[in-house]
C-alpha cells in the first residue's frame, strides 16, 4: 500500500473527497515528521511508536581503493510495533 492507496482507503472509509483525505494524511505525516525532527517520540496506541535512534560512527573501507575512512554517526528514524499491531499480525 502506498500513499495514494491510503488516500483512497481513507476517502472511502470516511466518505470524504480524495483531496480532503490527502490533506489529512499530509497533516498527520507532517506532524509526525516535525516531532521526529525535534527529537520527540510519537506513540500511537495499539499501533506503535516512532522515535529517533542514533547509529554510532565506525571506521569503514572505501570500496574503490580499500582505504580506511571514518563513517560518522547519524540519526535514523525507528519504529516499534505496538501490542495491538503485533497481536493482529499473529492472529
Amino acid at each position: 500500500m502506498n500513499k495514494a492507496d491510503l488516500t483512497t482507503a481513507l476517502s472511502n472509509e470516511a466518505g470524504i473527497p480524495k483531496v480532503r483525505a490527502a490533506a489529512y494524511i499530509n497533516i498527520v505525516f507532517g506532524t509526525i515528521h516535525d516531532a521526529l525532527v525535534r527529537g520527540e517520540k510519537v506513540t500511537i496506541s495499539d499501533f506503535g511508536t516512532f522515535k529517533v535512534q542514533q547509529r554510532n560512527g565506525f571506521v569503514g573501507h572505501n570500496p574503490k581503493n580499500g582505504a580506511k575512512m571514518a563513517v560518522p554517526s547519524v540519526k535514523i528514524p525507528g519504529f516499534r510495533a505496538g501490542k495491538g499491531l503485533k497481536e493482529a499480525l499473529n492472529d
